[in-house]
């Protein structure tokens, strides 16, 4: 995942409501553009903040590659001076309920803009001669956690998404693998927990730990280690790195707001998901059982990248 970030000026709404960017592929007295070039240089998943009117406004996903296209009319007179033909990437866009002043975190930003081609002046003012500008994790994390401040589901929102295009591009790879057509619908099932994969820990864990419940058409094959980060395709169709979950216990070990020791105590990421447990009548503390062996090595994995707090102790 890259960071982007884009200086509209007087394109932003149509590009914002029309869910891409757009630039000429060059200046207009034919000289080569650096961040021109750079829509070239997008991937799926790349995140692109949208600055305008002194403003970050908007933050969005790259959710396919770019391509050759013609300049948009709804560009109107802003486009006068382009070339008709230019780049464009498409972008799922997502509004900031309140947008981020930069100039107001510029003690912040400032260390962190790049040496060539700033989409930042030094006064904090837009740099008019950049259009997409690469930016550093540092300082596209900077912006997120600013964007959380303000929109507390905004980067959860965010970093769903980013899984969605992650599992969508390894999915487009087993389609097009030389694995036979069995397998590669197994795989693709198990991705949504169901077919063998589902089958596998049926054979492992009979009902929910946390709610008790043992009805099967009520439960949810989740993943230990995500089935987009599975390191082969054996990991996701092995039983042992799932868990049966009632729906909203998966969601919460899903986004990694709850894990389990390998001993089987339940840890919550925060006071919040505490209270939501309780509210829905479990009890806390509470142990769920020991995990077996090789389910330990999963959930190793769950609590040092998917949890969201350092695990306490047993």
């Amino acid at each position: 995942m890259k960071f982007w970030w884009v200086n509209h000026k007087q394109t932003y709404s149509a590009e914002v409501r029309g869910g891409y960017i757009w630039s000429p592929k060059m200046n207009r007295n034919g000289s080569k553009n650096q961040t021109y070039i750079n829509l070239t240089l997008t991937r799926p998943g790349d995140v692109v903040i949208s600055y305008a009117g002194r403003l970050i406004k908007a933050i969005g996903l790259v959710t396919a590659p770019s391509l050759e296209a013609k300049k948009p009319s709804e560009f109107g007179n802003a486009g006068d001076s382009w070339s008709d033909t230019g780049w464009e990437v498409p972008i799922d866009w997502e509004l900031l309920e309140q947008p981020i002043r930069p100039k107001d975190h510029l003690e912040l930003i400032a260390p962190l803009l790049p040496s060539k081609n700033s989409p930042l002046q030094a006064s904090g003012n837009g740099n008019q001669g950049c259009y997409l500008a690469s930016i550093s994790e540092a300082l596209g994390n900077l912006v997120l956690s600013l964007a959380k401040g303000l929109n507390p589901s905004f980067a959860d929102d965010i970093e769903q998404h980013q899984a969605e295009l992650e599992g969508d591009a390894i999915e487009a790879d087993i389609q097009a693998s030389a694995l036979d057509a069995t397998e590669k619908q197994q795989l693709v099932k198990s991705r949504r927990g169901q077919g063998l994969f589902r089958a596998n820990l049926e054979k492992v864990e009979p009902a929910c730990r946390v709610t008790g419940v043992t009805n099967k058409a009520l439960l949810i094959a989740s993943h230990i280690k995500p089935w987009s980060k599975c390191a082969n395709n054996e990991e996701r169709l092995d039983g042992n790195n799932g868990l049966l979950l009632s729906p909203h216990i998966d969601k919460l070990f899903d986004r990694g707001w709850i894990t389990f020791t390998d001993a089987g105590s339940l840890l919550c990421a925060e006071p919040t998901i505490e209270r939501a447990l309780q509210q829905w009548g479990v009890e806390l503390p509470i142990n769920v059982g020991p995990f077996k062996p090789k389910q330990r090595e999963y959930l190793a994995y769950h609590r040092s990248e998917i949890y969201r707090s350092a695990p306490t102790s047993e």
